[in-house]
């Protein structure tokens, strides 16, 4: 998360203005439903991506050592 750092007075007000606001209940339930569990990216938890993570730390110490 990004924080401002205003100089300007009316900045800073307009900075804590953004707690203005309540999400409903339907709200809420939309941001739940976005979590589907499935990363966009890689699964960081699976044998193959461990092995491949262990295999790239392991040839950054060699050539750290050199």
């Amino acid at each position: 998360m990004a924080l401002a750092k205003p100089t300007h007075i009316e900045r800073k007000r307009e900075n804590f203005e953004i707690f203005d606001f309540q999400l409903s209940k339907q709200d809420m339930k939309v941001i739940s439903e976005l979590d589907t569990n499935i990363s966009l990216f890689f699964n960081h938890q699976t044998p193959e991506a461990v092995e491949m993570l262990k295999k790239m730390i392991s040839e950054r110490k060699k050539q750290m050592r050199k």
